[in-house]
């Protein structure tokens, strides 16, 4: 049925999205987000007629949008005050990472660069986040050894 509905409603939940968000890749996050969602939730949406699944749907990716704006408004707005003359830029960070195995790296950068703590990525990734802790720790302590200038900037 997940695999019906999405035939049938996909284009209209991608456009209804690209209209709230004004995004066409926010938009297609969304839709496939809900989709996700239908999936974890088949059970459910195989029991329900295709009136009631449109409208599951609809409020799935509402809400959907509706916590990723929560989201961003949650984080801080850095004003040039906020930053020390010897903090590193984005890009340098993005090169030092590049010691890192490219699965950590993407942790690192989604857990420090997005925002994402322990329990999300260990959602999106499918692992505990115990392990997600550990992973990030033993990528912050490799690009200490290459770089021992972290040390100084007070870095755990």
């Amino acid at each position: 049925m997940v695999g019906r509905i999405y035939q049938l409603f996909y284009w209209e939940l991608f456009r209804y999205m690209k209209k709230s968000t004004g995004s066409m890749a926010e938009a297609e996050d969304i839709v496939q987000e809900t989709f996700l969602r239908a999936l974890e939730h088949s059970d459910l949406i195989n029991t329900m007629s295709e009136a009631k699944c449109r409208s599951w749907l609809y409020r799935t990716a509402k809400n959907i949008c509706i916590d990723r704006i929560r989201h961003v408004q949650a984080e801080p707005v850095l004003t040039a005050k906020d930053y020390l003359e010897d903090d590193f830029t984005r890009t340098e960070v993005l090169q030092m990472c590049s010691v890192l195995d490219p699965k950590d790296k993407a942790l690192f950068l989604l857990r420090y660069f997005e925002g994402y703590n322990a329990n999300e990525l260990g959602e999106m990734y499918g692992l505990p986040s115990s392990t997600i802790r550990a992973r990030l720790m033993a990528a912050r302590q490799k690009l200490k050894e290459f770089y021992p200038e972290l040390k100084k900037k007070g870095g755990k």
